[in-house]
């Protein structure tokens, strides 16, 4: 429930981001905590930030979906998951979407213990509770988000994805 609601938050951009917090006269980061690079924003922090990018190349190049990969000129998170659904086939629809609410839950999680707990980015740390977390779903019932990993690879190549060492700079 967590993640719909932050995915619900995400989508209508009522997350407590950089932007919205100046437009209140909040403290806010004056830059993105994950790239030092920009100001923070939903769309920043989830697609066009590099730290994020580099976690949607890896996981999006990893199950040959490189054809989605977010750019830094995608603009709107909505606009990108809309279209990147719309260019996989119907049946890894639901699998997709499973994998973008995972995906930019972790990115949110990173983004919070960056603000909160002062940690420093980390993208393969990142990659790890992808990993991790995308294997409790799969335990729990996310039977598209299964179907997506085992359709994008061969079942060796994504029981080697899943098991692979973070360290190493894969999941």
């Amino acid at each position: 429930m967590r993640c719909k609601f932050f995915m619900w938050l995400a989508v209508n951009n009522r997350c407590w981001t950089a932007d919205r917090l100046a437009k209140r006269g909040l403290p806010h980061p004056v830059v993105c905590p994950l790239c030092d690079q920009a100001t923070e924003t939903i769309n920043h922090f989830l697609i066009a930030c590099v730290f994020s990018r580099q976690v949607w190349t890896f996981i999006l190049q990893s199950l040959g979906l490189v054809g989605i990969i977010p750019s830094a000129m995608d603009g709107r998170f909505t606009s990108w998951w809309a279209s990147s659904s719309k260019r996989v086939p119907k049946e890894m629809r639901k699998g997709l979407n499973s994998l973008v609410i995972l995906v930019a839950w972790v990115i949110w999680k990173e983004r919070n213990s960056c603000v909160f707990e002062g940690s420093q980015p980390n993208v393969q740390k990142v990659l790890l509770s992808v990993r991790d977390e995308g294997l409790l779903w799969c335990m729990a019932g996310a039977s598209k988000l299964q179907e997506l990993l085992s359709r994008s690879l061969s079942p060796a190549a994504a029981q080697a994805l899943l098991a692979r060492d973070v360290g190493t700079g894969s999941v």
